[in-house]
């Protein structure tokens, strides 16, 4: 079983004011959550998270975080990450407390592998999803699931039911959904060109109210504003000097 280990604090204080803090001293705030149990304030060095982590898991390396002062040992995976909207960095870290017999929910990489008969006579790989969400027991979750597409002719495609699941893992996706298909150049042709078509349809109201809106004279004031000004009448001129 893969297992990262990380070293965290429980944290007393709690608020924005204290988590700027916590983060000038070195440190992220945290929190733990889930199970059925209280959440838990910690925090955590950043850069001992970065190195906890499998650098082809990330976010589904299962963790044993151990709670400092305490004899407490969570098992856990990160729900989620905040980061600095400009530099990037973490700034917060959310844990799940998970039960290895019971199943979590994961996204993994979608790989497709080798190159298609269909492709080779011409036709082109279309794919539709690039990830895949699964139903998987933590410590099983895998890497990458990988699809081998070279049997598939022009206008073949593969489902979820056609996949081929690690032990303790399935996807989360009906069995009928269409992971990748290969078409003809002319239909990916038709298609772009269908969505082209609808674009420029939704446009094209917008289009002829703002074309008619041009074309259309101003209507002329109301209340008589022009009359009186041609009714007023022009400077004298001035007298001639004597």
């Amino acid at each position: 079983m893969e297992v990262g280990t990380l070293n965290v604090k429980l944290r007393s204080t709690i608020g924005s004011s204290h988590a700027v803090k916590t983060r000038r001293g070195g440190a992220i705030p945290a929190i733990c959550y889930g199970g059925g149990k209280d959440p838990l304030n910690l925090q955590l060095v950043p850069s001992d998270l970065q190195k906890s982590l499998d650098p082809k898991k990330g976010r589904n390396t299962l963790l044993r975080l151990n709670v400092e002062g305490t004899k407490d040992v969570l098992t856990v995976l990160v729900k989620d990450a905040q980061r600095h909207p400009l530099r990037g960095d973490v700034v917060h870290v959310d844990f799940l407390r998970v039960e290895l017999d019971k199943p979590v929910k994961a996204t993994v990489p979608l790989n497709l592998v080798g190159k298609a008969e269909g492709v080779k006579q011409g036709g082109q790989m279309h794919q539709v999803y690039r990830t895949l969400d699964l139903l998987s027991l933590p410590d099983k979750i895998p890497t990458h699931i990988d699809i081998d597409v070279t049997a598939l002719n022009i206008g073949q495609s593969i489902h979820v039911a056609d996949l081929k699941m690690p032990e303790g893992v399935k996807a989360a996706l009906p069995g009928t959904v269409t992971l990748c298909v290969v078409t003809t150049i002319k239909e990916e042709k038709e298609k772009a060109a269908a969505g082209e078509g609808e674009a420029a349809a939704a446009a094209v109201p917008g289009d002829k109210a703002a074309a008619a809106s041009a074309k259309t004279p101003a209507p002329a004031a109301k209340g008589g504003g022009d009359k009186a000004a041609a009714a007023k009448p022009a400077a004298k001129p001035a007298a001639g000097k004597k």
